[in-house]
């Protein structure tokens, strides 16, 4: 046994078998924790414990918050319906999401490693750390794309005396006035219709999220059907046909430069600015970090960001009653639920649920060998698990559960100020999310507060999306340390070059076909790639642990906990959860309105993920068979 110290509470773990020694001295070697100058838990912070500790877990706590504003929860949401949506997330976060994240934190406990070590008892599947890295970097890039997208909300909310989702463009980029109609002659053609298509919304077949009305209290005194602001322009493509009212039009035609050719040639100068301003910053932020702390720090979250997602969706909630009219005929006749496919519906669930928890980017590794690094009075790690895991776990998982409710409830009553489309065929959009975006737009159209409820909407979104990218980019650069330890002392260099691959990488969703690509990338890596990863977690958990040592290192470390026989029996079935939503999500994307070609370049990241592995494992075959054979020779 190690008579290395310990926590009064702290519990046994397998370390302390006849490899705990072995394994300790893989750590100190292969681990960022004892590299001199490279402090990767909370800002170096290490003899004050309870200070790095809490600062940890408020750092998962904001992370996990701030992926709750995300276009894609609030968009799976509306897609499938409130109430449908919600009941099945809640049942994906109790059976593969909270227990999920208790096994990554808890195997970073065990193994004192981030994602680049955690599996290296294992040689075949030493390659999952660097599936982790590629996926957080896509995610990084998509993530700060979309808040460049933001920015410039921002920077039109601020600049513009008129804004400019409130009138029409054609593809000149012309602006004109929207003409006003009467609703009732807008209304889609009646299902009998073979021509048409409905959307599958979760409303009624009449309700859609490109409605304006126009003079709402006017219309309540003279009771007259309302007007819709409706723009000339069309699109002949099936993605997207939401080009009809002012805020889609501009979302679309403007900002995303969306066309119908779909070119990457034609580069969308608008954009570009904002997109090299999100990443200039964040690495402006690592400069910073770097004079500061003279290293970098992977959490190095200050404790009042969480407050900025729970003030965000609060205002949005508060946005979204102000313009709902709860007495109205259409509220009564279009709130249905459950209106697309189940097996859409629970698919979304299960993602979303993956998606908010962090899983598979490696943040909550990391955080369990930070919790580990505080677990005693100085600075070498313990090895011992944490015995308030658990029920940190539990609450981390309800108060995201809030989040989420408040955020998808808010953006389905601003759906109902949408509630008819102007165009005959409406087609069903799955896997399309950025469309939240214009729907913000209209929701902060409130008189003369609209300026600073769309600069306060959109600010807090582009924040939120560029703390979720840091936070990424930040753990990739630790499992790359992970890999390469020497690589610390060219801290920077490293820094620059991914931050200007990333940035030239982002510069592609700037054409005409970007918005398509940008949807289909953060489709496939949500989807597909996020699941997978997680699949080979569970997988190299499963012969870390060698199946019995696993179940009852489990049962020690929740003793005296009514977690311990939840975990042993999730453990069981959630890596065929995962399984399935990756079945079904394949069968999802080849129904999928995305462009096929578009998709299919979309795979290409998807690829490096799954070749990952593989090639790693290959490597490490040829370098043990090497050694085999110079030993032999001497």
């Amino acid at each position: 046994m190690s008579s290395s110290p310990r926590r009064i509470d702290s519990l046994e773990t397998i370390l302390n078998f006849q490899n705990r020694d072995v394994q300790s001295q893989w750590s100190v070697v292969w681990s960022t924790t004892h590299i001199p100058g490279m402090d990767n838990a909370a800002g170096g912070m290490a003899r004050r414990p309870v200070i790095g500790r809490r600062r940890l877990h408020i750092g998962a706590l904001t992370l996990g918050a701030f992926l709750t504003m995300h276009c894609r929860i609030a968009a799976a949401a509306l897609t499938g319906g409130f109430f449908f949506f919600m009941f099945f997330f809640i049942l994906a976060v109790m059976l593969l999401a909270n227990p999920l994240r208790h096994f990554e934190v808890y195997l970073g406990q065990w193994s004192i490693s981030g994602p680049g070590r955690a599996f290296r008892i294992i040689p075949m599947l030493d390659g999952i750390g660097m599936a982790i890295c590629i996926n957080a970097i896509v995610r990084a890039i998509t993530c700060c794309t979309i808040a460049a997208i933001a920015a410039m909300y921002v920077l039109h909310s601020v600049r513009d005396d008129r804004l400019p989702y409130t009138y029409c463009r054609d593809f000149e980029l012309r602006p004109y006035d929207p003409i006003l109609k009467d609703s009732r002659t807008l209304y889609p053609k009646p299902r009998s219709d073979p021509d048409s298509e409905f959307t599958t919304l979760g409303f009624d077949e009449l309700a859609w999220r490109n409605f304006s009305l126009y003079k709402r209290e006017t219309f309540r005194k003279r009771r007259k059907s309302p007007q819709i602001a409706v723009c000339k322009e069309t699109y002949s493509g099936g993605y997207p046909s939401l080009f009809n009212t002012p805020p889609y039009n501009f979302f679309y035609i403007e900002v995303m430069s969306l066309r119908e050719d779909q070119s990457f040639k034609i580069i969308n100068t608008s954009l570009v600015p904002c997109i090299i301003f999100t990443w200039v910053m964040l690495w402006l932020l690592m400069i910073i970090e770097h004079c500061v702390y003279k290293r970098m720090v992977w959490n190095n979250m200050r404790l009042w960001l969480i407050a900025v997602p729970w003030t965000w969706v609060i205002l949005l909630v508060g946005l979204a009653v102000s313009k709902t009219n709860i007495t109205n005929k259409a509220f009564r006749k279009y709130f249905r639920t459950g209106a697309m496919e189940v097996i859409v519906v629970i698919t979304d669930a299960f993602e979303c649920a993956l998606y908010i928890h962090s899983a598979s980017t490696g943040t909550e590794l990391i955080h369990g060998k930070g919790l580990n690094h505080y677990g005693t009075k100085i600075i070498p790690a313990s090895g011992h698990i944490d015995p308030h895991l658990n029920s940190e776990n539990v609450w981390h998982s309800g108060l995201l559960l809030i989040l989420t409710a408040l955020h998808s409830g808010a953006a389905a009553l601003c759906a109902f100020d949408d509630c008819a489309h102007p165009n005959p065929k409406v087609y069903n959009m799955y896997d399309s999310t950025l469309w939240i975006i214009p729907l913000y737009s209209k929701c902060t159209l409130v008189g003369n507060y609209t300026h600073l409820l769309s600069t306060v909407i959109f600010g807090g979104m582009m924040f939120s999306y560029m703390t979720v990218a840091f936070l990424l980019l930040k753990t990739a650069l630790h499992t790359i340390f992970e890999y390469r330890v020497k690589l610390v002392f060219k801290e920077q260099t490293v820094v620059a070059g991914l931050m200007l691959s990333c940035m030239a990488l982002s510069l592609i969703f700037a054409t005409n076909g970007g918005l398509p690509l940008l949807e289909s990338v953060d489709v496939v890596m949500s989807e597909l790639s996020t699941p997978y990863v997680c699949l080979l977690e569970l997988i190299g958990l499963f012969y870390v642990y060698r199946g019995h040592d696993f179940l009852s290192d489990i049962n020690i470390a929740t003793e005296d906990n009514t977690c311990s026989t939840r975990i042993s029996s999730q453990w069981h079935i959630i890596p065929l959860i995962t399984l399935l939503v990756i079945g079904l999500k394949l069968t999802q994307l080849k129904h999928s309105e995305l462009p096929k070609r578009i998709l299919y370049v979309a795979l290409t990241p998807l690829a490096a993920v799954l070749l990952a592995v593989p090639l790693r494992a290959f490597y490490n075959a040829c370098l043990f068979l090497r050694l085999t054979w110079r030993q032999d020779k001497t």
